[in-house]
């Protein structure tokens, strides 16, 4: 049965992956002609050779190596915030960010792009980071606090008996062991970041557009044009695929770490 699930979850990424080898007739071809046809890289040098290509591009890496730095740093000490120490209005703060990550994108849409054009800042690359960086925080900051929580205390009970400040406890003893759980933090949020659409789509159309908008934009309303798009969708998804294949036994010990005591 998981064989079959692979299968069906893996299909539209085939297709995609053949339609981008297709010249534009093959790609308008009936399903029965789906695998008759001559591979051409016609589509992919499109792409490079678009210097509008390139630049969402570096776009995409840049707001996503950011964002995930500042999400991973931001949650890690969020987290640690709320597993150990005690303030006014923690548990309500902590319901807040449950309710922030709950509510549609779509809902922020507008009061985003009048705050970000009413200070300058449309189609540019900060506002996108720092808006996808905050829209990601709460997830990786509960998850860093399960982690956190999941610590023995008496470990930081030793530490501080031994002569350790809370900066020291902090770097050298907890951040070692709950790794796992910030890499998986920083995962997610990257996933997330490369994947994102409706943020960048509204707040950035060229200097800041990122490889989902720039895809995007080979669907018009005359026509799909398949074949660059198909490309342009293996280009957003082979980095991810590879990614996920790096970092998954960090993400596999980040998932189950602490599940069992």
């Amino acid at each position: 049965m998981l064989v079959v699930a692979s299968l069906f979850a893996m299909f539209p990424l085939f297709w995609v992956l053949l339609t981008s080898l297709k010249s534009p007739a093959d790609a308008q071809a009936s399903a029965s002609k789906a695998f008759d046809f001559e591979a051409t890289s016609e589509n992919y040098l499109q792409l490079f050779s678009d210097l509008a290509f390139r630049d969402a591009l570096i776009a995409s890496v840049v707001i996503t190596v950011i964002s995930t730095l500042i999400v991973a740093v931001l949650a890690t000490l969020g987290g640690y915030a709320f597993a150990r120490l005690r303030f006014l209005g923690r548990k309500t703060l902590a319901i807040v960010m449950v309710c922030v990550q709950i509510i549609p994108g779509i809902v922020l849409v507008i009061p985003l792009y009048r705050l970000v054009s009413d200070a300058g800042l449309y189609d540019q690359w900060l506002p996108i980071m720092l808006i996808l960086a905050t829209l990601n925080i709460p997830f990786a900051t509960w998850l860093t606090m399960a982690f956190f929580q999941s610590m023995p205390i008496e470990i930081e009970e030793a530490a501080l008996i031994d002569g350790t400040n809370r900066v020291q406890l902090f770097r050298h003893v907890l951040l070692p062991m709950v790794a796992p759980g910030i890499a998986t933090a920083a995962i997610f949020t990257a996933i997330a970041v490369w994947n994102s659409f409706l943020i960048p789509l509204i707040l950035g159309q060229a200097r800041a557009a990122t490889l989902t908008v720039y895809a995007a934009h080979f669907v018009t309303f005359q026509e799909v044009n398949w074949g660059p798009l198909s490309a342009a969708a293996v280009l957003i998804f082979a980095p991810i695929v590879l990614f996920v294949l790096v970092t998954q036994r960090a993400l596999v010990q980040g998932l189950t770490s602490g599940s069992v005591k």
